[in-house]
């Protein structure tokens, strides 16, 4: 097993996270829950930009754009969630 140092790791780590939690964004049909999972991909993308090698940086910025388009295209239909409007509706417990 070769050893590297914590940049490389943290690097590899966030590209898979970005691409796992994409892919778990892609396959739940909740759009609330498909919105959350690719904004974290595209946090999850940011790690492997500034510290990775060429082709971690390539792939990372692939799944930071599909994750940005995926969070795009569901949002208007993750604002439409009867839970969060169930809950918008209901008063402010501290008025005052």
């Amino acid at each position: 097993m070769k050893t590297g140092s914590i940049k490389d790791a943290a690097a590899t780590g966030g590209f898979w996270s970005a691409w796992l939690l994409l892919a778990a964004a892609l396959l739940i049909p909740n759009p609330t829950a498909a919105f959350f999972l690719s904004f974290l991909s595209v946090t999850a993308a940011v790690v492997p930009l500034a510290f990775g090698n060429a082709k971690l940086r390539i792939s990372s910025i692939i799944a930071l754009l599909l994750a940005v388009a995926l969070a795009s295209s569901v949002v208007g239909k993750a604002r439409n969630d009867p839970y969060f409007k169930k809950n918008r509706a209901t008063p402010s417990l501290q008025k005052g």
